[in-house]
């Protein structure tokens, strides 16, 4: 019988590393997934995209996640791995029987580069081919569903210098209802139509889209150059402006056909200005084959070639340094593990981030840059397995400790007056075991902040590269913006943290036996159940004061350091803003050429008054309008009247005034997105719609869920006591695995309950409530259930 090519031992670590290994990367990677689930399921059940269609999307970007959750579910296995061992004392027993470290290392060693030869083969073939077709794929949603880009009441951009506002949207994705079309490609000629109704028609074969119109009138006139003064327009002459006094045209029509083109990612495949992450290695190469040493294109492409062998190494590097980390940590030590995971990870990121950004300036040299946090924390890795090996120890650390423990020990501390003690044995008793279990559950929940801590800032680093390498803002802004992203990213992961920390909380009080322990002594699951069940309450009201009072403002503020500080532009309310699109009422359209908030200027102004059908019942044009405390004061424009025959009356004006309604604030202020408002806002901002005649239903469910969201966290506790307790025997393993599928599960149906309010097939209230009521019914009847 031949010998087996590993060892009994190697068997035995890899087994360890195995299933923490294949349980982090799926968790890693489904946190990496979850911000798209919402955008996912909206477009198979609101926009009727195919299910097919968004499942391939799902699958060609799971391999750029995996890129990183390889390396760090490998590092998470190995110190939890190192971590068990050492605090059972079987890397005692191994020592004791002649196996050292660096032998306990080879399996490890084997493990990370598999890893790294699949990471290698994710950065340099799958992930160039997955961002092609991810691209593409994007484009043939849009060509089969070309509503899933354009919103409702919104001037949608994305037909070029075609500007596209719908009032209404059908539940076929495909008709239009009061439709307001902008040409603007011909920069000397004002083109504006409008229809009752519109529709899409794809043409596959040609990959072009038709807007067909029904019902409405074209509008064209000769442009009036907006001239505003150089200084608003930083140097760049703006060629729109206002209609002029002069020629007029006003066509109506029946139907009316426009064509408008989209650019797709196989249409560019030729094109030089292709992003360097879809390139293939051989077009990268070629690519660097031209080009000037200090180019800063040539340097981005070189930085890319270095990152797709670079990420690769990051998992031989994670082994190195966590396998010596992971064995020195004893009983207890898994905490440390986790909490060393984040320091290592966030680490070699945020250098590597640094770094990258300094090599692109040309202050460093591009390879030295990438490589240089694997040859850190690899030279680190090793000199901490040389001293694991040896056994080393620092000399007069122990000298160090006796003068802390000394410090500690004669510290002041403050006194505590004496307390009258209850008689009732049984309530201190019962007390005290709430302290113990709040104290336990409070340990899980702050190492689960932790943990999605990191990832946050890992997944906001990657996001984030290429922007801030382009535009090479100072670190500390960068931190500070960190600052506000962290935490409205911690308020959507809070659910998955408590459920993640009740399950392990309960595992653990069942497979020691202490949750049998308590059973014995008079106390039942409901009472042990009972601080648990009060903590997630106050967290719930936290939540929801959290949502409705701080959110907002930290949503505010980081948008506003992303635009000021990052971006080097002015705040909204002094910023200058061209082409700009504004719905003040009902009937009311505003277009303006520039917007000089700080003189109070609106240059090349069109103001056009629509009925309920969106006929143009008249329009103002003027060359530049200022605002006074007094009202507008236009100069240089026209006012038309269009009669119901398709008569035009003009009457051009050199200077004139008007209460127009609308002020200067109007148009600096910018509409918050429903999902930026809290509660009163957003009720505030559906009343005002309602009293407009606007049809509001498929809205409510946002402002609804403004109510339901926070009680996630308390459902969830809910749900994970009765499941926990299902597999007594149940690790940590099994209790991860269970809250990806619960949690997984629950968004999922609160997503889709919310897509079907907003195609009409469900009541809002309803909607925004399913996933709540649904779960919290499992999980009270299988509570209730449960053996006490």
């Amino acid at each position: 019988m031949g010998r087996p090519v590993l060892g009994v031992a190697d068997r035995y670590f890899l087994r360890e590393i195995g299933p923490p290994f294949a349980l982090g990367a799926a968790l890693f990677t489904f946190f990496f997934v979850l911000n798209s689930i919402y955008d996912l399921t909206e477009l198979v059940i609101t926009r009727g995209v195919p299910f097919h269609l968004v499942l391939q999307l799902v699958v060609y970007m799971v391999p750029a996640f995996l890129t990183f959750s390889l390396s760090m579910a490998l590092l998470v296995a190995v110190l939890l791995a190192g971590g068990r061992l050492a605090g059972d004392l079987e890397i005692v027993a191994f020592k004791a029987a002649g196996v050292g470290p660096l032998r306990l290392f080879r399996p490890v060693l084997l493990a990370a580069l598999l890893v790294t030869l699949a990471t290698g083969a994710l950065t340099l073939i799958l992930n160039p081919l997955a961002g092609q077709s991810f691209q593409s794929q994007l484009f043939t949603i849009l060509q089969s569903r070309v509503t899933s880009g354009v919103k409702e009441r919104v001037f949608n951009t994305s037909f070029g210098d075609i500007v596209l506002y719908v009032e209404e949207i059908d539940r076929s994705q495909v008709g239009l209802r009061g439709v307001l079309l902008s040409d603007e490609r011909d920069p000397k000629l004002s083109r504006i139509i409008t229809a009752r109704e519109g529709r899409f028609i794809t043409d596959e074969a040609k990959r072009r889209i038709t807007l067909r119109l029904v019902e409405g009138a074209v509008n064209e006139a000769d442009i009036s150059p907006a001239q505003p003064p150089q200084h608003l327009v930083g140097g760049e002459a703006t060629a729109g402006g206002a209609a002029s006094p002069r020629r007029y045209r006003y066509t109506r029509f029946a139907v009316y056909d426009m064509v408008l083109r989209l650019e797709s990612a196989a249409q560019r495949a030729g094109n030089p200005e292709k992003p360097e992450k879809e390139l293939r290695l051989d077009e990268l190469w070629r690519r660097l084959g031209g080009g000037e040493p200090e180019d800063v294109n040539r340097r981005r492409l070189e930085a890319e070639l270095h990152k797709r062998f670079a990420f690769p190494g990051a998992a031989l590097v994670f082994a190195v340094v966590g396998f010596p980390l992971g064995i020195r940590a004893h009983r207890g030590g898994r905490g440390v593990a986790l909490v060393g995971t984040l320091a290592i990870v966030v680490t070699y990121y945020l250098v590597l981030s640094s770094l990258e950004g300094v090599a692109l300036r040309g202050r460093l040299p591009v390879w030295l840059a990438i490589w240089a946090p694997n040859l850190a924390l690899g030279g680190l890795g090793v000199l901490l397995l040389l001293v694991v090996a040896r056994e080393w120890r620092p000399r007069h650390v122990h000298r160090l400790w006796r003068v802390l423990d000394a410090v500690w020990q004669h510290a002041p501390r403050p006194r505590r007056g004496r307390r009258a003690r209850a008689p009732a044995v049984g309530r201190a008793t019962t007390l005290i075991i709430d302290r113990y279990l709040l104290h336990r559950y409070v340990g899980f929940v702050g190492i689960g902040l932790a943990v999605a801590t990191s990832l946050i800032l890992v997944g906001y680093f990657l996001q984030t590269l290429d922007r801030y390498i382009r535009l090479r803002p100072p670190l500390w802004y960068i931190v500070e913006h960190s600052f506000y992203i962290v935490p409205i990213n911690l308020y959507e992961a809070l659910p998955i943290v408590m459920l993640v920390s009740t399950i392990f909380l309960f595992l653990g009080l069942t497979r020691w036996h202490e949750l049998t322990a308590l059973k014995a002594a008079g106390i039942s699951l409901y009472r042990v159940s009972a601080p648990i069940l009060l903590f997630g309450l106050l967290v719930t009201l936290a939540a929801g004061l959290f949502q409705e009072f701080v959110l907002p403002v930290l949503r505010e503020r980081g948008e506003e350091i992303e635009r000021v500080k990052i971006r080097g532009e002015l705040p909204r309310h002094l910023r200058s803003r061209t082409r700009l699109w504004l719905r003040s009422s009902e009937h009311r359209f505003y277009r303006v050429e520039l917007l000089s908030p700080g003189t109070a200027d609106l240059y090349g102004v069109t103001v056009l008054e629509l009925d309920t059908g969106f006929r143009l019942l008249n329009r103002l044009d003027a060359r530049v309008a200022h605002w006074t405390p007094g009202g507008w004061e236009l100069r240089d424009g026209a006012f038309r009247e269009i009669g119901a025959k398709g008569d035009v009356t003009t009457l051009p004006f050199d200077r004139t005034a008007l209460e127009l309604g609308e002020t200067i604030e109007d148009f600096t202020e910018i509409q918050k997105h429903p999902a930026a408002m809290n509660y009163r806002e957003l009720r505030d901002y559906l009343a005002r719609l309602e009293a407009t005649g606007f049809q509001i239903q498929r809205y409510l469910v946002e402002m609804y869920a403004k109510l339901s969201t926070p009680l996630r966290s308390l459902v969830m506790i809910l749900m994970a006591i009765p499941f926990a307790l299902q597999s007594p025997r149940g690790g940590r393993l099994y209790g991860s695995a269970l809250a990806i599928g619960l949690m997984a599960a629950y968004l999922v149906t609160d997503y889709s309950a919310r897509a079907f309010a907003r195609a009409d097939l469900l009541p809002p209230l309803l909607a925004a409530w399913t996933a709540n009521v649904i779960f919290l019914g499992i999980g009270a009847t299988l509570f209730l259930r449960a053996r006490t």
